[in-house]
């Protein structure tokens, strides 16, 4: 530590001058716990306070940074409310300027007459002239010029005990006393992709040179934010490289065989040719089973592109070899769907498909839990009961989760656990940008399927405003005297925030087409209920289908040729592409009307009409992404979906793409590039999300 240095990064935060025991409990309760974590708060925003204002400039509306010598100071009240007023008054011999404070006259004690006083903020005409109602400030000490503390001055959201202007007082001391920063990445790697070095990022992150742009600042892109992005988005890579490397060394318990034999038996199981793409992946995943390490691969496909035959095969490979297989999907009503179409699929390889849910007795969730142990039930499909510690396998090995983003990180990894080094397949149907992929599932290795089966119909997509409800209407009748069938869906069950509801519109639809039958299903109904109007509307006894997101997934009737979408602009796009291909499944023309709100406008209709010029699932996730960020998108508290202080993935794109090539590149060199410093940060800011185990 040099002479001057007091603290170092992994110093507890109570050794910062200013904090002390007093308030470091409160702040460990908010993950502050080291100088280092004090330092990632970064400033939300900066004030220009570079260039000083004589008084006698003032104007009303313009902010100004001012210095004067307080002259007066005086305590009131206010006639109508109250309120204490605390004034001082400041001179700077070019003119004078009242400073008010309301309700904080314990400021009487610190601006006293004679002090030297630098203020910012926005005068404003009052009966007495002009005032300056709450600024900022800062007293000066006796030996220091009113230029030492001009510059961007950084402003901080508050940190549990700790205001804004307390925060920047302690992070300041902490940045004074702070030693130079050892940078853990290689100067190399600096140099190549021309980034600061962290000492001086963490510095300039809150202390921006004056000569950085003010829009820089704003969108928070300087070369100092550019730094930390990097970092934020290399520790993440470096952690899920670290883990494939880690999975890469673990061995199977058995061998796949995969026969030519096998290959034709499933041939003849399909009753119908496979697309290239469902090929191709079931190529890779092959790859994978022969391969001496357990198989960790993500499948994305578009809806209606074939993912659960592709499953259905590989887990045929699994039994066919010994082993069990088990799929978890995140609702009852998709699992069932699963349940029928894996059980039509593989009823010629006499494979008996289980389902677990919570629907079923205690009993007969007792003797399915004794056929797993036992290894007599070969294939279960089943909701979160999966991973209740009642149930265990005899030989798990293989693991099929759908919808994956529906479930957290430690939900995954509780099944997997549940085998020994089983191969994992998790599909989603919601199209990922590529940048989220890499984030949440960048450890993976990913297969695609970019192809629909032929004969799916193109869908039609018509945004429409809440004035046209009555054209809907008409549509709709129309389509139901031709024998077609509608799903209705509401962003609720009950009526909210001026939202139309499931539970209003299963009246005004049943007022609006009496002859139709009507049916409504949701997450809050009783399983037997809500099955038995999905079997009215898949009989075709009902013609129309009121529900929630719930028919998201899982829901598959060929008869049923138009949805409407309430309050559509409520909805994400991917959501949206997800409810859209309910439809479409038929012979029939179909039709998906986007139905806003009554306030939508703008960039909510903009949205909307992404939906009405492309089906491509990826190019609508990419649109989504731009729109609503990637914490929401992904449902930043089920997917593990880390926490980035600066870090953007819209904005960011190319800096993720050169982090993860850079982690990559070091743990798969044989250079010896990974040090303890660069596996201890990874461990410290993604060990647990990652279960990252301590590394020799």
């Amino acid at each position: 530590m040099s002479r001057m240095a007091r603290y170092r990064l992994d110093d507890p935060v109570e050794a910062v001058r200013g904090i002390g025991p007093r308030w470091s409990a409160d702040l460990a309760e908010k993950g502050v716990e080291r100088v280092a974590d004090l330092l990632d708060h970064l400033p939300f925003r900066w004030e220009d306070r570079r260039h000083l204002l004589p008084l006698s400039q003032a104007h009303e509306g313009r902010t100004l940074t001012a210095c004067g010598v307080i002259r007066e100071v005086g305590t009131s009240r206010t006639k109508n409310r109250g309120l204490e007023v605390f004034s001082v008054l400041v001179d700077d011999d070019s003119g004078a300027l009242k400073a008010v404070f309301f309700n904080r006259s314990y400021l009487g004690e610190l601006l006293t007459p004679g002090r030297r006083l630098l203020i910012h903020g926005t005068p404003r005409r009052m009966r007495g002239g002009l005032e300056i109602h709450g600024p900022a400030f800062e007293v000066l000490r006796d030996d220091q010029q009113p230029e030492q503390a001009l510059g961007w001055i950084p402003v901080y959201e508050r940190l549990g005990p700790l205001t804004p202007r307390r925060l920047r007082g302690v992070i300041a001391e902490a940045l004074d006393g702070l030693e130079t920063v050892e940078d853990p990445l290689p100067a190399r790697l600096l140099e190549r992709l021309s980034l600061l070095d962290r000492d001086s990022a963490l510095r300039q992150a809150h202390r921006p040179p004056p000569t950085v742009p003010a829009e820089q600042l704003a969108m928070r892109c300087t070369p100092a934010h550019r730094r930390l992005a990097f970092d934020e988005f290399f520790f993440l890579e470096l952690g899920l490289a670290i883990k494939r490397q880690r999975r890469r060394a673990e061995r199977r318990v058995g061998g796949y065989r995969i026969s030519a034999e096998l290959r034709r038996r499933m041939a003849g199981w399909l009753p119908f040719r496979l697309t290239g793409a469902q090929r191709r992946v079931l190529r890779e995943i092959g790859e994978d089973l022969r391969a001496a390490w357990p198989m960790h691969r993500l499948l994305l496909g578009d809806v209606g592109s074939g993912k659960t035959v592709v499953a259905a095969l590989a887990m045929a490979v699994a039994v066919d070899n010994g082993f069990q297989a088990a799929l978890m999907a995140p609702t009852e009503i998709l699992c069932r769907q699963h349940a029928r179409t894996l059980a039509e699929l593989l009823a010629p390889a006499q494979i008996t498909v289980e389902l677990l849910t919570s629907s079923l007795t205690a009993g007969e969730q007792r003797k399915l839990r004794e056929r797993l142990a036992c290894g007599t039930s070969r294939l279960v499909v089943g909701t979160h009961s999966l991973i209740s510690t009642k149930v265990k396998f005899a030989r798990l090995g293989m693991v099929v989760i759908d919808e994956q983003h529906r479930f957290g990180v430690v939900q995954r990894a509780d099944l997997v656990a549940k085998g020994e080094h089983p191969d994992v397949l998790v599909m989603s149907a919601t199209p990922i940008p590529r940048t989220l992929a890499m984030v949440l599932y960048g450890d993976l290795d990913v297969s695609v399927i970019d192809e629909k089966p032929p004969g799916r119909q193109p869908i039609r997509t018509v945004v429409r405003s809440a004035e046209q409800r009555e054209q809907v209407f008409a549509g709709l009748a129309q389509a139901l005297a031709q024998g077609h069938q509608a799903y209705i869906v509401h962003p609720a069950v009950e009526g909210a925030s001026g939202l139309r509801a499931a539970e209003e519109g299963l009246e005004e639809y049943r007022r609006r087409f009496p002859q139709a039958g009507v049916v409504m299903v949701h997450g809050r109904m009783d399983p037997a209920e809500r099955d038995a109007a999905l079997e009215s509307f898949a009989s075709g006894k009902a013609a129309i289908l009121v529900a929630t997101t719930i028919i998201e997934v899982g829901i598959d009737v060929a008869r049923a040729s138009v949805i409407i979408v309430e309050d559509a602009d409520r909805f994400g796009l991917a959501q949206l592409h997800q409810l859209r291909g309910r439809v479409g499944r038929g012979a029939q023309r179909s039709y998906c009307v986007l139905l806003a709100s009554p306030r939508a406008e703008g960039k909510a209709l903009e949205r909307l009409e992404v939906l009405a010029a492309t089906d491509d699932g990826f190019v609508i996730a990419e649109k989504d992404l731009e729109f609503r960020g990637p914490g929401e998108m992904a449902g930043a508290a089920q997917s593990g979906y880390p926490s980035f202080a600066v870090a953007d993935l819209v904005r960011h794109r190319d800096l993720l793409l050169d982090a993860r090539r850079a982690a990559f590149e070091l743990v798969e060199s044989s250079s010896g590039g990974l040090t303890r410093g660069l596996v201890d940060e990874t461990l410290r800011r993604h060990g647990q999300r990652l279960r990252l185990a301590e590394i020799g």
